[in-house]
């Protein structure tokens, strides 16, 4: 397991600029943010005092943005009433590709690393890890339909290693860890070959909005 790093520091300001320069994307830093917080609706959110997204609702996956390497502030701003409610300072390395998750007014950012599957550049294979954001969802197991269990005890804020598939469609169901309660089904999930997937499991698994699962793509440098 991969344990999303958590930022949940004070507020300070500093000097860095936030940029778009058409450099070398090996010289960058990838970074997408994801909404995964239940217990907030439309955000607005700034990077060094300049606005990236707005309004953000949740369950929204923003697109890649290129940085440089470097330290960066992050703010997140409640839509309705300019309040903000999350600040952040966070280093992003160059040659890295980032998820920067909202999980909540209360839990912060969890930063997500996202793993580079070497082997699907040289074998017909796809790689899929999945993301716990889910702040109720107890302890659970992922058991593929005819494969059986894929892994054990994903807890909150924690992400699965690669696991890797041939390209077919595939159905996933989440267990209660050492159980075979059923708490969400994830059926017909399309892997393709030499492509990297995530599935990002977020929302309350007892209220609204409820459970889901967000199977996107993930990118490969």
């Amino acid at each position: 397991m991969q344990q999303l790093f958590y930022h949940d520091f004070p507020y300070r300001t500093f000097a860095d600029t936030y940029e778009h320069l058409q450099s070398s994307p090996s010289s960058k830093a990838f970074i997408r943010l994801f909404h995964a917080a239940p217990d907030l609706s439309e955000l607005a959110v700034y990077v060094n005092r300049k606005q990236v997204m707005k309004p953000m609702p949740y369950s929204h996956l923003t697109a890649y943005m290129e940085w440089d390497e470097g330290m960066y502030e992050i703010e997140v701003f409640k839509l309705a009433t300019n309040e903000r409610i999350l600040h952040s300072r966070i280093r992003f390395k160059s040659g890295e590709v980032y998820t920067l998750c909202i999980t909540g007014a209360r839990a912060g950012f969890a930063l997500l690393t996202e793993q580079q599957a070497a082997l699907i550049k040289q074998e017909d294979l796809s790689a899929l890890t999945f993301v716990q954001l889910s702040p109720d969802l107890p302890s659970i197991d992922i058991y593929e339909r005819d494969q059986g269990v894929i892994s054990k005890e994903l807890d909150y804020v924690n992400s699965t290693h690669i696991h890797h598939f041939s390209p077919n469609k595939y159905h996933f169901e989440l267990k209660a860890a050492g159980t075979q309660s059923v708490l969400l089904d994830i059926p017909k999930v399309h892997l393709q070959t030499k492509c990297a997937y995530l599935i990002l499991l977020h929302g309350f698994a007892n209220g609204e909005p409820e459970l889901m699962a967000k199977v996107v793509l993930s990118r490969q440098l």
